[in-house]
């Protein structure tokens, strides 16, 4: 166990989560039990709803619905805390109190933020190019490929080729399919193999997947920039596209760390210690893609949220008690399944690697129990 410093505070200590993320849910599926115990609870965000990046590729192919994706993370903070929509423009730690963009100030005795990721900004600021961040842009991929009535089939470059990518690439030729106008899906990946970091076996099932359903695959290929339906690349090549879609340059959405004068890791996301606490201030907790574990930075994925959410429960009201706090570790192997649109799945655990059916159906039956849990 970490020690902490009490923090004095007033007759009902605040508690304010800033972003309702994956790693925030456990904190706010127990805001009644927080407040029974003495705790103001207040979370911050730009949405009512939390879109839960594990179905987000099914989105894009149609196997669920936009509203079959999210979780109503106000109405679980109303169940006795208070919620503000908004965004945190700085941390006025001085102050104990969090300014958002419209000027409020919001107080606090102890904060963690869970503000996601996002990409680059210049890409996005093409109407053509839709980054995989925010999660919500799987609905906007669908609408457009699905209302496509421009000349000829359409033309989709994914940039990236990761899990993320991968998965789009997958679930948008899946889409196409059932359209029944075709269309080309070119996947670019600036390394020499898809699904870096992943068993080889993984590796050569999913380009030959996506191979056999007929898409490109481009490999030692990086992008450098969009325009006007031609996207350069490094050598001085071109490719052309109708839409990209963009899973590369994924970083923590920590504008507010920097304006704060909060320290950073590489990522960009805030400096936590293994208390998932800022090694800056013992008052300010953060989990998700928020984060820089250790000056290091984790798997984008989902199941490490999730693991920090009973940590970032205890360690919040632990600060608040001058209690010891709890060290999270990340996990050394976890299980990822890729949703390949057609009702199969690649799924990675370590070593092992199988695909199939039985991947997606396991896949499915994980991702909507975490909703049903947290609806």
């Amino acid at each position: 166990m970490l020690s902490g410093p009490k923090i004095r505070s007033g007759p009902r200590p605040r508690i304010v989560l800033a972003g309702g993320g994956h790693a925030h849910l456990h904190t706010l599926r127990r805001t009644a039990e927080l407040t029974r115990r003495g705790f103001d609870v207040t979370l911050i965000d730009t949405s009512p709803y939390l879109y839960y990046s594990g179905m987000a590729t099914g989105v894009v192919s149609g196997v669920y619905t936009p509203e079959e994706d999210r979780i109503n993370v106000r109405r679980l903070v109303e169940n006795g805390g208070s919620f503000v929509e908004g965004r945190v423009r700085k941390v006025r730690a001085e102050d104990r109190a969090l300014v958002l963009e419209d000027g409020r100030h919001v107080p606090y005795d102890v904060v963690s933020f869970n503000l996601g990721s996002t990409t680059s900004p210049e890409a996005a600021a093409d109407n053509d190019v839709l980054p995989v961040k925010p999660v919500e842009n799987a609905a906007k991929l669908n609408r457009r490929l699905s209302t496509w009535d421009g000349n000829g089939p359409v033309k989709l470059l994914v940039v990236g080729g990761g899990a993320a990518g991968c998965e789009v690439a997958a679930n948008a030729l899946a889409l196409l399919e059932r359209r029944g106008k075709g269309g080309e899906v070119t996947l670019v990946e600036r390394g020499g193999r898809l699904l870096g970091g992943s068993p080889e076996r993984a590796r050569r099932i999913i380009e030959a997947y996506l191979e056999g359903r007929g898409a490109h695959i481009l490999t030692d290929a990086e992008v450098v920039s969009y325009d006007s339906g031609r996207a350069r690349t490094a050598d001085g090549g071109s490719l052309s596209y109708d839409l990209v879609v963009l899973a590369v340059g994924i970083e923590a959405n920590g504008d507010a760390f920097g304006a704060s004068g909060l320290p950073v890791g590489p990522c960009g996301g805030l400096w936590v210690d293994r208390a998932l606490r800022s090694v800056a201030d013992g008052r300010i907790f953060g989990g998700g893609d928020a984060i820089s574990y250790r000056g290091m930075g984790l798997p984008k994925l989902g199941v490490f949220a999730i693991r920090q959410g009973p940590v970032l429960y205890h360690n919040l009201q632990a600060v608040l008690r001058g209690e010891p706090l709890r060290a999270y570790e990340p996990q050394k192997r976890f299980l990822y399944v890729l949703n390949l649109g057609d009702g199969t799945g690649l799924a990675v655990y370590g070593p092992l690697v199988w695909s199939g059916r039985l991947a997606w159906r396991l896949k499915d039956y994980i991702d909507r129990r975490f909703i049903a849990e947290n609806d």
